[in-house]
């Protein structure tokens, strides 16, 4: 009968541990690390997706950034596309109306959901968002309370910084140019 004896399982004991004192603290990091980008990528989807929003639903669609709370919020601003000046506003939500030669009743639909009503939130996990900057004609930077960056309906924005950092202090900053095209970079 073969086993293992006492000095075997302690060496493979102590060679588990110290694998596992080495490999540790890179392990942790790389999650940390994650964890950050991560949360830029969260940023930068929720610019887009405020901007396809817009130019979808033809609306200003705002997005928040609550600094205190680490949250940031997508919402519209108004109700449907605005009418054409040549064009009556309909009566109500849903207008069907049959042209002069009689073709089939066309549609239009105005109402896109109510005016404010929150699309898309999202909190970001351990790490906190530190300023957002609007850099544009007032160039003001947030370091608390909210700040809110308008997404007009042809899809444009006013350029803005966002700066992130986790509880261990690295950081990065997400530059965000008119047309939500962003640019990350690392600060350690």
């Amino acid at each position: 009968m073969k086993s293992f004896t006492l000095i075997e399982l302690l060496l493979v004991i102590a060679i588990i541990g110290i694998i596992s004192a080495v490999t540790l603290p890179s392990l942790v990091g790389s999650i940390r690390g994650n964890r950050l980008r991560l949360s830029a990528r969260s940023v930068v989807m929720a610019g887009r997706y405020a901007r396809s929003m817009a130019v979808m639903k033809q609306i200003d669609m705002v997005l928040r950034f609550d600094l205190d709370a680490g949250k940031m919020t997508v919402a519209g601003v108004g109700v449907g596309p605005r009418p054409s000046e040549d064009e009556e506003p309909p009566a109500d939500e849903t207008r069907n109306e049959a042209d002069a030669e009689g073709a089939a009743p066309a549609a239009v639909t105005r109402a896109v959901g109510p005016a404010g009503a929150e699309e898309l939130s999202r909190k970001l996990d351990r790490v906190r968002l530190t300023r957002v900057e609007l850099r544009g004609a007032d160039e003001e930077a947030h370091t608390s309370g909210t700040c809110t960056i308008l997404y007009r309906s042809n899809g444009t924005c006013d350029p803005y910084t966002v700066e992130i950092e986790d509880l261990d202090g690295a950081g990065m900053t997400i530059n965000v140019d008119a047309l939500s095209a962003a640019d990350i970079e690392a600060r350690p």
